[in-house]
């Protein structure tokens, strides 16, 4: 009879049970400019990570277990991964070797996709939980947390 209670119990806690969440939204930019894609993680020294992506107009909303919901009230380090990907091309093999190779792999038009080059929005640095100098403080009630970071 114990068992279907505490089953109960735990159904209702849900996975985040006995995390003090709190909502956090807030915009990303460089230098004043809006930053227009990309993630934004707060990481707290104990707990789940919070994930929100950047929209176009650089705004954000954490989520941790559910939607909106948030993250863990107390200190974080923040990381921000933000880039962009210029176009890339096909080009000519520059070698006998290249060629027999894409004729073995029956590549339409006998050509070498060269990936277009990635340029990092936000410092490559403030990718890493590792590497980042960002910090937040998650209050109780809504956060508005913003990170303007310096141009290049």
């Amino acid at each position: 009879m114990r068992l279907p209670i505490l089953l109960g119990c735990l159904a209702a806690a849900g996975c985040g049970r006995g995390l003090d969440l709190a909502p956090v939204a807030g915009r990303v930019a460089v230098g004043g400019k809006a930053v227009t894609s990309g993630v934004v993680m707060f990481h707290p020294p104990d707990g789940p990570t919070a994930v929100g992506e950047i929209r176009p107009d650089g705004t954000f909303t954490l989520t941790t277990v559910s939607p909106g919901d948030g993250a863990v009230v107390g200190p974080h380090r923040v990381t921000i991964q933000a880039t962009t990907v210029g176009p890339g091309m096909m080009v000519e093999p520059k070698s006998l070797d290249e060629e027999m190779k894409l004729s073995r792999e029956k590549l339409p038009g006998g050509k070498i996709l060269v990936p277009g080059k990635v340029t990092w929005v936000v410092p490559e640095r403030l990718s890493r939980a590792d590497t980042t100098t960002l910090t937040a403080e998650v209050r109780p009630g809504p956060n508005a947390i913003d990170f303007d970071l310096p141009g290049p």
